[in-house]
């Protein structure tokens, strides 16, 4: 598998994992403790999302 794809994968999967956790948010009535490790683990999630992007974007700005 070349890098590139494994990168888009690792994105992909966690995006949906993001998007489980917002989702688990939602709609369960979760006590405070299990909220806050979700929300934490949201925020984690999140910023892996956010290095994973910004390092696309450099690389295609490379590519210019």
């Amino acid at each position: 598998m070349n890098e590139e794809k494994k990168k888009t994968e690792t994105f992909e999967t966690a995006y949906k994992k993001l998007d489980e956790i917002v989702n688990r948010m939602e709609k369960e009535s979760l006590p405070l403790e299990e909220a806050l490790k979700a929300f934490e683990e949201g925020q984690k999630t999140v910023e892996q999302c956010r290095k994973m992007l910004e390092e696309a974007e450099l690389k295609l700005k490379d590519l210019r």
